[in-house]
């Protein structure tokens, strides 16, 4: 690997956790591993022995990476053309998420989450509305660094109205099934654009503004934070499917909580996620599921899903009540259960954003951060202080100015929440961690934020050098 100059900041930032606990770890770095991409959201290594790295732009290109961090000229898929166009601003539709099959070795199966054109048929319309589509690929035949566009096998699609709460994680479980985190699809709320209300035979069908600020919802549009909870729906749940059988599309894992229900829908395993946009497995100990929840109001989040269950949105946000109608003043008594008394599982990691800051707010804490991209349960061996530790990321420390950060989660006793230490500020926006075949983690990166120019880059987590 190429080694540049760093362009990272270590810093003191709050105190959280013991001092003990912050001396304890070791101090880190980042090596640029590639640089001049648009808005690189994910790096994957296929599970085939060759040690490539697959890059995925946001924009809808995937990219092989060369041993020295130069992207391949022919691009291993390009999806563009099947893309709805990305707004040039904040944006979460995209190419989002790309899982390899677990036998890809012999198979050349590999999965992506991705924001197609609008359907003709879907009751949305507006410059946001798309298709949320889940697919199979296969690798092409003549050339191992080139996907086989032909090879498309639709999986899921969901109708969709806006470009916020996708969701989007795609990862393999240790029992071979694939996970889908599917964002609870914001309604309408924090959508700048047009809606259209879905009756195309209404005569009084109107258009109207949604404001962006979610806490300024009107609450006539409220409902839409019940679709996490509603069993009947897929959004804002994590999906639990079988890609080898079922085919054409897929079958149902007989454990699934709600295998052979009618009135719920069997591919479900875990629901009440707002927008579960990053997942990811503990590759050793107990194989447990990590999902990242970016926060509506003030809390953000990441969740040990050990086994299904319901995770709170939006009855809770984090270990806190949630009330749209009174966010910047929420209800200290809510539910801990849901609907079928299935008790409500709380967060490991939990932290305030920004808007605590805001004039109207009665919640009085420091934040840490602007929201959460998720993270990997370390198992590397180049930085060993920090196997085992929970290594997450947020955007940036405050909105104006780019300033990601890296941060480390230990558990604590009981039920408590995890305790966190600083690592890293960046001078950069943080779009998403990733992982390696070896466990080493990647930090993903640009100066906007959006999936705009050429600012974008990849960094390898390192052990800081010696001054």
């Amino acid at each position: 690997m190429t080694r540049f100059p760093l362009l990272v900041t270590v810093v003191a930032l709050c105190a959280i956790g013991s001092a003990a606990a912050r001396e304890s770890l070791p101090t880190v770095a980042v090596d640029l591993v590639a640089e001049g991409f648009n808005a690189p959201i994910f790096l994957v290594a296929p599970p085939d022995g060759s040690g490539r790295r697959f890059l995925g732009e946001q924009m809808g290109v995937v990219y092989v990476l060369g041993a020295e961090g130069r992207p391949r000229e022919m691009p291993f898929i390009d999806l563009r053309d099947q893309m709805v166009p990305l707004l040039k601003a904040f944006d979460e539709r995209g190419l989002l998420a790309l899982a390899f099959h677990p036998s890809f070795a012999r198979n050349g199966l590999f999965y992506v989450n991705y924001s197609a054109k609008r359907r003709p048929q879907s009751p949305f319309s507006g410059k946001t509305a798309y298709t949320w589509r889940l697919s199979e690929f296969r690798v092409s035949k003549d050339d191992p660094n080139r996907a086989d566009r032909a090879s498309e096998r639709v999986l899921l699609e969901l109708d969709w109205v806006n470009r916020k709460h996708n969701g989007g994680g795609l990862a393999f479980g240790p029992d071979g099934y694939l996970y889908v985190g599917v964002g609870d699809g914001g309604g309408v709320h924090g959508v700048p654009d047009i809606y259209v209300a879905p009756r195309s035979n209404d005569p009084n069908r109107h258009a109207e503004e949604i404001p962006e600020d979610p806490f300024k919802i009107p609450e006539r549009f409220h409902t839409y934070d019940a679709y996490a909870q509603d069993l009947g729906r897929l959004t804002g749940k994590i999906l639990r499917i079988d890609v080898d059988r079922g085919h054409p599309g897929y079958a149902i894992p007989r454990d699934n909580p709600f295998h052979g229900r009618s009135e719920q829908r069997p591919e479900i395993y875990a629901w009440g996620f707002r927008n579960p946009f990053r997942i990811a497995f503990d590759r050793s100990g107990n194989g447990d599921l990590y999902v990242n929840g970016v926060a509506e109001s003030f809390w953000e989040t990441i969740y040990r899903v050990d086994g299904p269950g319901n995770y709170g949105w939006a009855i809770r946000e984090g270990t806190h009540c949630f009330d749209r109608a009174r966010m910047f003043d929420p209800p200290q008594d809510c539910p801990r259960v849901g609907a079928r008394a299935e008790p409500i599982r709380d967060p490991v990691v939990e932290y305030a954003n920004g808007s605590v800051k805001r004039r109207e707010s009665k919640v009085k804490v420091e934040p840490m951060g602007t929201a959460n991209v998720g993270g990997y349960v370390y198992r590397g061996k180049a930085l060993p202080d920090l196997h085992g530790t929970l290594m997450f990321g947020d955007f940036s420390a405050t909105i104006m100015k780019p300033s990601g950060q890296l941060f480390a989660a230990t558990p604590a006793t009981g039920d408590a929440l995890w305790q966190i230490t600083p690592l890293l500020r960046l001078d950069a926006r943080l779009h998403s961690l990733a992982e390696d075949v070896d466990g080493e983690l990647y930090l993903l990166t640009t100066a906007q934020g959006i999936p705009v120019g050429n600012t974008g880059k990849v960094w390898k987590l390192v052990p800081a050098r010696a001054p």
